[in-house]
């Protein structure tokens, strides 16, 4: 199942079409001490990977061959923030399992923020 993205407006919407967000629990079970792969929309599509500790702290290397360092936060309602430490943009999004992957819906937007496509166990090589 996959959701009409052209017509989401509210995570209301998505929670309509049989999705659930994900806990904050949940989330952080998945990403707490382990590296994300993801995608994003961004003058074309881009993929990335983020180490995520368990102490709300990241480092994230992106396909340009950009790294950063930043932090997050899930706070009760499931939201993941992060706040990166130069340029890379802040964003703050709620995590909708979506076929297989994590997507995180950005209520400002009303559309897909990013995609967590892969969890990788524990802290592994950054390169993309």
């Amino acid at each position: 199942m996959r959701p009409d993205i052209e017509k989401l407006t509210t995570k209301d919407d998505l929670i309509a079409q049989g999705y659930t967000p994900l806990t904050k629990e949940a989330l952080l079970a998945l990403v707490s001490n382990n590296t994300v792969h993801g995608d994003y929309e961004y003058n074309g599509h881009r993929v990335y990977k983020t180490f995520m500790n368990a102490n709300g702290e990241m480092d994230g290397r992106n396909d340009w061959g950009s790294n950063e360092a930043g932090k997050y936060t899930i706070d009760d309602d499931g939201y993941l923030s992060v706040t990166w430490q130069g340029y890379w943009e802040d964003w703050s999004g709620l995590a909708f399992k979506v076929d297989g992957a994590i997507k995180f819906y950005d209520a400002q937007s009303g559309r897909w923020r990013t995609t967590f496509t892969h969890i990788l166990q524990g802290k592994q090589d950054l390169h993309v």
